[in-house]
């Protein structure tokens, strides 16, 4: 111990930016500063205090050396100098006002301050009462922050107690951890976690994060988005720009029909400072499905326009210095099994999956990186990893190597409604794409996966608008990304049941993927033997508890380009209800349609679907002897140009065939007109599959 406490003092000399611990054996904490230790006493100054105290090692169990934050001196609420803290902790709201919310944000500054136009000062505060025991996750706060531009500090954190105590947070409640360590030239991240002290039901939080950020300019740009409103009540809210009048900012107000804060400009000097203060005492209740807020809410964006011309010329030349070596590539290549027959699609899909088996992705964006410059496609070939910026890069070579044109791109969220068309700024367009034309024909990839074909593209571009930069000529062009919603986003079901004399289900079942729907399935080339049947298990158990797996098979999941088929065998014991030996019921449990997401008869916010996409189901029933089926009265359908229901049920001789397909040709359903007709087809489908089938002799 006396060691341990010796080595403590020699590393950390007393310095007056430091707050120490000392831990006591009973569980009491003492704050303060340490002094000294010499033989089995320890010289330690409470804070606020002016003679020092001494403490026997005897009674210490541990001793932490922290960083003095600001406000660390304060232990009492009543001794608070901060008129914001004073101010909001003076006019406290009463919690019995806030029966269903778990916190309150009492107050949330967000102050944004550009010294020079290439550097940023961004400091934030937020203070919060937790009513509820899910509030309690609010002391846990993470922060994250590009290292090669960015300053990331906690300036403090404080918690203040219902019983007027005030706690700080001390550096063992704090990491700042580096991501993606094994590969260096992605660990651009870093994330500070903070787990604040004391914090229980009733008290109130308060931190405060200080940002710099550096650098800043047409390939690392910036682009403010506050969206004002969440769930939990918000009693004040405010963001704050400030810049040199000589500098020129674009500022958007987006969806301010609805309680839109209050906007004040001013100048001070050569000082302009715009300032938007906001209140929703209320909050918002969730919907299913629901819109994102930075659609729904009042939003503020500000950003930079940088020469659109200047912008195509500086990202053409970061592209040609990231060039691999010549002789590298061909190294590179020469492992890629071409043959004499192929056509350029044919070498195009197998680049493509020849990088989606050699290079591991790196999640990091752009934005994420600090910089669109990509990594060098030497490091890529290398190394054997990329993000999907680099791969793109990497790929376009391959491609320019067989002859094959290929563009850059980037794009957004289809959900964003900001483009860099209308906004001249990189940081609206922060998804990498790549453009492949072969034979006349256009081609897109958003980089790939190791379980999807060539030309998918994830749902959340779909339908986006993309900005492509060509090379050669160093300009930019624009297009819409294809919807792919028959190309791609399909699956097809055909499904034979055989129904015994005694009720059972004799079952062979064939699903045909195509686009995101693949994923799921393509996962079974990489997994064992048993965790196959294992997922066969489980799907036959999804369709009926008491089924038993026969068999399964599928396609050569590895061949990407080849239909990916799923084909399953099971039987389902007295599947089908015996009411007399003449009369069999059951219901089609291959279409479990439900209604819950049109559970609302209105909603208040729009509302989001996945993706478009067509799906498609054909049933066989193989009838016992001499049973026939008892028809419905009804047909089960809905059509309108957004999404369309059909569905078709009839008997030929021993068999029963059913056929349904669902088109879905939109992904957003904005206002009511368009959600009821949403509703009214999801019922129908509901309905239906709600259905009993009657066969009887």
């Amino acid at each position: 111990m006396k060691k341990l406490l010796f080595t403590l003092c020699f590393i950390f000399a007393v310095n007056s930016a430091m707050a120490d611990v000392l831990f006591l054996n009973e569980g009491e904490e003492q704050i303060g500063n340490l002094i000294s230790i010499e033989n089995d006493s320890i010289s330690f100054k409470k804070l606020n205090a002016t003679d020092t105290q001494l403490f026997n090692t005897k009674d210490i169990a541990h001793i932490l050396i922290s960083k003095n934050r600001t406000g660390d001196d304060i232990t009492s609420i009543d001794k608070l100098t901060d008129p914001i803290a004073v101010n909001v902790l003076k006019n406290l709201p009463n919690p019995s006002d806030f029966p269903d919310s778990d916190y309150i944000t009492l107050y949330r500054h967000i102050d944004y301050e550009y010294i020079s136009e290439n550097e940023m000062v961004c400091k934030s505060r937020e203070i919060t009462q937790i009513l509820k025991e899910p509030g309690l996750e609010c002391g846990n706060q993470s922060f994250y922050y590009n290292t090669e531009n960015t300053d990331c500090q906690i300036e403090f954190a404080h918690t203040y107690s219902p019983d007027g105590k005030v706690y700080h947070l001390t550096d063992d409640a704090l990491s700042n951890e580096s991501l993606n360590t094994t590969t260096p030239e992605y660990a651009k991240l870093k994330k500070i976690k903070i787990a604040m002290k004391k914090v229980d039901l009733g008290c109130i939080i308060d931190y405060s994060v200080i940002k710099r950020i550096k650098n800043i300019g047409t390939l690392n740009p910036k682009a403010i988005r506050n969206t004002f409103g969440e769930r939990e009540p918000v009693l004040h809210e405010e963001m704050t720009f400030a810049f040199p009048s000589d500098l020129k900012f674009k500022k958007l107000e987006l969806q301010w029909e609805n309680n839109p804060p209050k906007f004040t400009e001013k100048t001070e000097g050569n000082k302009t400072i715009w300032n938007w203060e906001f209140s929703d005492p209320v909050g918002f209740i969730a919907e299913q499905n629901m819109l994102s807020i930075s659609r729904i809410f009042p939003r503020v964006v500000i950003y930079n326009e940088y020469n659109k011309a200047t912008t195509a010329e500086q990202l053409a030349q970061a592209y040609l210095e990231s060039a691999p070596d010549e002789k590298l590539l061909e190294s590179f290549m020469a492992k890629i099994e071409f043959e004499d027959g192929d056509t350029d699609y044919e070498k195009v899909c197998k680049i493509y999956n020849f990088l989606n088996k050699e290079i591991n992705i790196v999640g990091m964006a752009p934005d994420d990186m600090g910089s669109f410059k990509p990594v060098s496609a030497n490091v890529t070939i290398d190394k054997k990893y990329a993000n999907e910026q680099a791969l793109h890069a990497l790929m376009q070579a391959m491609l320019s190597k067989i002859g094959i044109k290929s563009y850059i791109g980037f794009t957004d969220s289809k959900r964003e409604k900001l483009t860099y068309l209308n906004h001249a700024n990189l940081n609206f367009a922060t998804i990498p794409v790549l453009k492949v034309v072969v034979d006349g024909k256009e081609y897109y990839t958003d980089g790939g996966s190791i379980y999807t074909p060539f030309s998918v593209i994830s749902a959340a571009i779909q339908g986006s608008e993309a900005t492509f930069l060509d090379i050669e000529k160093k300009e930019f062009f624009t297009e819409n990304l294809p919807l792919q919603t028959y190309n791609w986003n399909t699956n097809t079901s055909t499904i034979h049941v055989k129904i015994l004399e005694d009720g059972s289900m004799e079952v062979n079942e064939t699903q045909l993927y195509r686009g995101p729907y693949e994923e799921s399935i393509r996962e079974l080339k990489s997994i064992k033997e048993k965790e196959k049947s294992n997922y066969a298990e489980r799907r036959v158990k999804h369709v009926h508890p008491n089924a038993i797996l026969k068999s399964y098979g599928f396609t050569d999941m590895a061949d990407l380009n080849a239909p990916a088929v799923y084909n399953i065998s099971y039987v389902i014991p007295n599947a089908a209800q015996k009411a007399s030996d003449k009369i069999m019921t059951f219901t089609n449990y291959w279409i479990g349609y439900n209604s819950s997401s049109a559970s609302l008869s209105k909603r208040k916010y729009p509302m989001k679907y996945w993706a478009t996409e067509c799906t498609s189901k054909t049933i066989i029933f193989e009838l016992p002897e001499d049973f026939n089926w008892v028809k419905w009265d009804k047909q089960y359908k809905y059509c309108s140009p957004e999404l369309t229901f059909t569905s078709n049920i009839s008997q030929n001789n021993r068999q029963i065939i059913y056929s349904d397909r669902f088109e879905v040709n939109t992904d957003e359903f904005l206002d009511d007109k368009s959600y009821q007709g949403y509703r009214q087809c999801i019922l129908t489908m509901s309905e239906l599959a709600n259905q009993w089938i009657i066969i009887e002799k």
